[in-house]
């Protein structure tokens, strides 16, 4: 084993950034000094990376696209939209690649959508842009929001925070393991 990486300790579960992402990061920056922390993402006893995490974020989706009862409303999806978007209009421009983040809040679902869409080869068809959020205006994009979205492995969703929140009315979804599995990271020789 390498004497020389860093350990890393868990610290807090953050929780939701929210459109406070920039805030919160220039708050740990602040209090630990960039890249002595990190945030990960837990699932039993694995600590992940953004990369891995976001794809459990993805396996999501694409198990809710191949459930035969669940499968209506993307293709009523596909049909309607020429494009999805989450936080900002502006995360069209993101494509499906998850590390493209223009909005104050991070945005997830528009680009598992896409990759979803791209691995199946479907394509937008609609004319008109559709909200993939808890608060859209249309119907499916209701339906295809994270909180609606079941994890893949709700087994491995840590335990509530013992205050109510908005997504733990959202049991076993994907909205509530990415943030009750979320983790703030600092370095073992990190001193606070």
């Amino acid at each position: 084993m390498d004497q020389h990486k860093p350990k890393w300790k868990i610290v807090e579960r953050p929780g939701w950034f929210g459109e406070d992402r920039d805030v919160r990061i220039r708050s740990y920056d602040e209090k630990y000094g960039s890249g002595n922390w990190r945030i990960r993402h837990i699932l039993g006893p694995r600590i992940m990376d953004f990369k891995e995490a976001v794809m459990l974020y993805e396996i999501s989706y694409e198990l809710h696209f191949l459930n035969p009862h669940t499968r209506y409303l993307w293709i009523n999806l596909f049909k309607m939209a020429s494009d999805v978007w989450t936080e900002d209009i502006s995360d069209i421009s993101s494509g499906t690649d998850y590390s493209v983040q223009r909005a104050k809040a991070s945005h997830y679902e528009d680009m598992a959508v896409r990759c979803i869409m791209q691995k199946y080869g479907f394509k937008f068809k609609g004319e008109r842009l559709i909200r993939i959020r808890a608060d859209s205006q249309d119907v499916v994009g209701v339906a295809l929001s994270s909180i609606h979205i079941p994890f893949v492995f709700p087994e491995f969703i840590e335990v509530p925070q013992p205050e109510i929140l908005w997504w733990n009315r959202h049991k076993r979804s994907l909205e509530e393991f990415w943030h009750y599995n979320k983790v703030l990271q600092i370095r073992d020789d990190c001193l606070l």
